[in-house]
């Protein structure tokens, strides 16, 4: 029996757990040298990593998302494609006249004016620059808290879809037609920000399953979170809704 499948998923799984410890340390207001640091004191799958292996990991992650940390090592590995004075210029100039674009939009527009060639330049080298100038979504995003005064309370977040919390309850039993007895749990999802509801739903079991089919509702109707947030129980600890939830980048 092959095993490789599934110990790359624990070694992506391992990964994504550095990087959302990484992201975490940088919304404390530590720079991004300092967290690379800090996590590489710390053991991931069992193993300490070195700060540029988790320096490659952070922006493979950045611009391939989960599936980025699966693939194998290239054998480019170590080399980076540098961007042209002018491209830097027009990156710096474009993300601040439209903040609200995601960086693969960026891209995409500079290279369909010509500023940007394919194969001279990497999207890892685009999301680097853009930090290195205070530009990335993070900072942006953290730009305005430094003028908000007050204290908050845990898990309050400034926007919607940035955290939603996942919970189970038992639910009522009811009596079928047949005479017998129906056990229901209630699967919910609520947004942090604005409380409101993206899904909830009664089902006949507590599997995973039922889970998944209440949170894929929930997204068709409002988008993928930012974070998921959800207690220990077995449904919301499994391999399988962390693969899930590292996809969605929550």
């Amino acid at each position: 029996m092959n095993n490789e499948p599934c110990a790359n998923s624990q070694r992506a799984l391992a990964r994504h757990a550095a990087i959302s410890w990484i992201e975490q340390v940088l919304a404390e207001g530590y720079h991004l040298n300092r967290a690379l640091a800090l996590c590489s004191e710390r053991p991931w799958g069992g193993r300490l990593y070195a700060a540029p292996t988790l320096e490659e990991w952070y922006y493979a992650y950045r611009a391939g998302g989960f599936a980025a940390l699966q693939r194998k090592e290239r054998c480019d590995k170590g080399t980076r494609k540098a961007l042209s004075p002018e491209a830097r210029q027009a990156l710096r100039q474009l993300r601040l006249e439209h903040p609200q674009l995601k960086v693969k939009a960026l891209v995409r527009r500079l290279t369909e004016q010509g500023i940007l060639l394919p194969g001279t330049f990497s999207l890892p080298s685009v999301y680097r620059f853009l930090a290195e100038e205070g530009l990335d979504r993070r900072s942006l995003k953290l730009a305005p808290a430094n003028v908000l005064a007050g204290p908050t309370k845990a898990f309050e977040t400034a926007r919607a879809n940035e955290l939603w919390m996942a919970d189970m309850m038992v639910g009522p039993t009811l009596k079928l037609s047949t005479g017998k007895s129906q056990s229901t749990r209630l699967f919910g999802l609520l947004d942090d920000c604005s409380r409101l509801v993206p899904h909830a739903q009664y089902y006949g079991e507590e599997k995973l399953v039922c889970f998944l089919d209440c949170l894929r509702q929930g997204a068709a109707q409002r988008g993928f979170p930012d974070k998921l947030y959800t207690d220990q129980g077995k449904v919301f600890t499994c391999q399988h809704l962390q693969i899930v939830c590292a996809n969605m980048n929550a």
